[in-house]
C-alpha cells in the first residue's frame, strides 16, 4: 500500500507496516492513551526535528496514540490529503531516531487511501490522525507495541506534526455540461460515474475536454509534477479499465469479513466507504504518462475536475485484441477520462527533491560506525541475515551517518526487505527441529 505520495517518500511507515491493528478508546486517542501522557513536544527552528522529553515510563501493552499538543486550526478530515512531518522516537529516551524535517518538501498522505489498506496498522494510523482533536497543528504520537514475530523486536514511538490538510478531490465550483461530451454523474468529493452515450457513434477525431468542477487553485504549467484522481473508460463498450477511487478495502473477503463481525466488540477502526478517494497518482507532465493527458492537463488549475476525450493515437492505440486492448495488453481505442487535479509541485522543486534523494554522501562524510569485538560479531550476524557482506554493512552504515550497532540494527528492523528472509528462517528452523 503507498502510504504517502511526493517524489519518494522521505520517510516510508514500514517499520510499522506487519503489525496488526489493535482496539481503541475514547479520546484524547486510540488504545491506551493515558499511558503516553507524559510526553513533551517542543519545537525548534524550521527543518529542525522536534526535542521530545518522555518523564515517564511509557507502559502499553496494545498500540496506542495519544494528541499531545491540540493545534489551534481546522480538524483533520478522513477524506483530506494531510500535511505532515513525522519522527521516530526512541520510547525509553525520547531520542529522534529518524526524521523527515529536513526534506525539501513536506510529506503528505491520503487518509482515506491509507484507511483502506489491508494493514491493521496503517488503519490504526488513518483513525488516529483523523479522530476528534486531532487539528491543523497538533503532534500526535503513536506507541506501537512489539511483535517478534513479525521481526519487531522493540516498541515504536511515531510522532506526527500535523502541518495542514487538502481535499483529496476537486473542489470547487460545480459547472454545466454541454451535451456533446459523454454525460457524466459528477459531484464534488464522490467518484464519478459514466453516464449516457452513444457508443456505436464515432469518438472525437481530436482531445476533447469540459471543466466539471471549476477549482480555485494555481494553474498547471507544462511542465509541473501533479497528483490527480481519475477515473478511465473505453469509449467503445464503457467498460471501466483504472482508476485511483477507493471501490472496496484491499483484501477484502469473507473470512476477513467474519473475522471483522467476531472482533466487532474490540474494534472499532474501519474502513472508508466506497467511493473514497484514493492515494492520488503523481506523474510529471514532462512525460510518463499518455500524450492525452500530457495535453489536456496543463492550464487548469488544481481543484479542478476534467472529462477528457482522448484519440487513440494520443491514448494507448488501437485495439487488436478480443477484449478491447492493443497489442501491449493496454486498453484500446479512444479512451474516456475524469480527472480530479489534487495538487501540484513546481518542476523546479521537484528536479531537486528528486536530485537529492538520489544523491549518497561520500563516504568519510559521516562519522565511521564504532565497533567493539562483540560489536562486530552482531555487525556479521546482521550481514549474514541480510545476505549482505560486513564491509558493505559498514559502508551501508556510514552513508547513512549510523555510529552505532544499536543504530544499525533499528535502522534494519524498520525495512521490510529482511521481514521475509526472517520468516524463511524460522520455518527453516522449525523443518530442522522436526528432521532432527
Amino acid at each position: 500500500m503507498r502510504i504517502h505520495r511526493k517524489a519518494q517518500a522521505p520517510l516510508a511507515l514500514s517499520a510499522a507496516a506487519v503489525l496488526m491493528l489493535t482496539a481503541c478508546s475514547e479520546d484524547p486517542g486510540l488504545g491506551n492513551s493515558e499511558a503516553l501522557s507524559d510526553i513533551e513536544v517542543n519545537h525548534n527552528d524550521e527543518g529542525e526535528a522536534p526535542d521530545v522529553v518522555i518523564y515517564d515510563d511509557i507502559e502499553a501493552d496494545e498500540n496506542s496514540s495519544y494528541v499531545v499538543n491540540e493545534g489551534d486550526g481546522e480538524q483533520i478530515t478522513s477524506d483530506s490529503l494531510m500535511d505532515y512531518q513525522l519522527s521516530i522516537v526512541d520510547p525509553s529516551t525520547g531520542a529522534i531516531q529518524q526524521s523527515s524535517h529536513e526534506d525539501r518538501v513536506d510529506p503528505f498522505m491520503a487518509l482515506s487511501a491509507l484507511a483502506a489498506s489491508p494493514v491493521g496498522v496503517e488503519q490504526f494510523f488513518a483513525q488516529g490522525l483523523s479522530e476528534d482533536g486531532v487539528t491543523v497543528g497538533s503532534d500526535v504520537a503513536f506507541y506501537l507495541v512489539p511483535d517478534p514475530e513479525q521481526g519487531i523486536a522493540e516498541p515504536t514511538l511515531y510522532l506526527f506534526e500535523v502541518l495542514g490538510q487538502t481535499p483529496a478531490y476537486a473542489d470547487g465550483e460545480e459547472q454545466d455540461q454541454s451535451g456533446d461530451l459523454p454525460e457524466i454523474e459528477s459531484e464534488i468529493g464522490t467518484v464519478p460515474e459514466l453516464g449516457d452515450y452513444d457508443q456505436e457513434a464515432d469518438a472525437p477525431s481530436e482531445l476533447s475536454s469540459e471543466v466539471l468542477i471549476a477549482g480555485e487553485g494555481e494553474e498547471i504549467a507544462d511542465d509541473d509534477y501533479v497528483f490527480v484522481q481519475y477515473r478511465g473508460w473505453r469509449w467503445e463498450d464503457g467498460e471501466e479499465f483504472d482508476t485511483s477511487w477507493v471501490t472496496e478495502p484491499e483484501g477484502e473477503d469473507e473470512d476477513n469479513a467474519e473475522e471483522d463481525e467476531d472482533d466487532s466488540e474490540d474494534e472499532e477502526l474501519t474502513a472508508p466507504e466506497p467511493g473514497s478517494a484514493g492515494e492520488p497518482f503523481g506523474f510529471s507532465l514532462t512525460g510518463g504518462v499518455i500524450e492525452g493527458w500530457l495535453e489536456g492537463i496543463p492550464g487548469h488549475n488544481v481543484g479542478d475536475r476534467i472529462l477528457l476525450v482522448i484519440p487513440e493515437d494520443l491514448a494507448y492505440g488501437e485495439s487488436t485484441n478480443d477484449d478491447g486492448t492493443t497489442e501491449g495488453g493496454q486498453p484500446g481505442g479512444a479512451l474516456i477520462f475524469v480527472v480530479d487535479i489534487a495538487r501540484t509541485i513546481d518542476n523546479e522543486t521537484m528536479e531537486e527533491l528528486q536530485s537529492s534523494q538520489q544523491q549518497q554522501p561520500e563516504q568519510g562524510d559521516a562519522a565511521p560506525l564504532e565497533l567493539t569485538d562483540e560489536d562486530r560479531e552482531r555487525l556479521e550476524e546482521l550481514a549474514e541475515e541480510t545476505g549482505m557482506s560486513p564491509e558493505e554493512m559498514e559502508q551501508l552504515a556510514t552513508q547513512f551517518g549510523v555510529t552505532s550497532i544499536e543504530e544499525l540494527e533499528m535502522m534494519f528492523q524498520q525495512m521490510p526487505d529482511g521481514e521475509g528472509d526472517a520468516e524463511e528462517d524460522t520455518e527453516d528452523d522449525e523443518t530442522d527441529e522436526e528432521d532432527e
